[in-house]
């Protein structure tokens, strides 16, 4: 039996900001839209697209100052594919990290 199903993007980004969670050192940045184009494109830190290859997920991070950022991606982007994964199957295609801000470790814990 075939069982058709969908499953919204405000799902999966729950999934993505859960998996960044559990990343030590890692918060989603609420991007402060620039232009009235930006509030159209969605301000937020995730962005998904499905495509038939996968999903495209865009995110824009905060981490703190002294954090090695290429690792940081690295380990984001491999947890963020297996959180999709396991909640829908499907690999992610892309998954795209974008530092949008560095701040001192004190300002980071209090915010995270």
């Amino acid at each position: 039996m075939r069982v058709d199903y969908e499953i919204s993007e405000q799902a999966l980004e729950a999934v993505v900001l859960c998996a960044l969670k559990g990343i030590e050192g890692v918060r989603a940045l609420e991007a402060v839209p620039r232009s009235l184009a930006d509030v159209f494109r969605r301000g937020r830190p995730v962005r998904l697209e499905s495509t038939p290859e996968g999903l495209v997920v865009d995110l824009l991070l905060a981490v703190p100052y002294g954090v090695v950022i290429p690792e940081l991606a690295a380990r984001v982007q491999q947890e963020v594919d297996e959180a999709l994964f396991l909640a829908t199957g499907r690999r992610a295609r892309a998954v795209n990290v974008t530092v949008g801000q560095v701040v001192p470790e004190e300002d980071h814990a209090q915010a995270g």
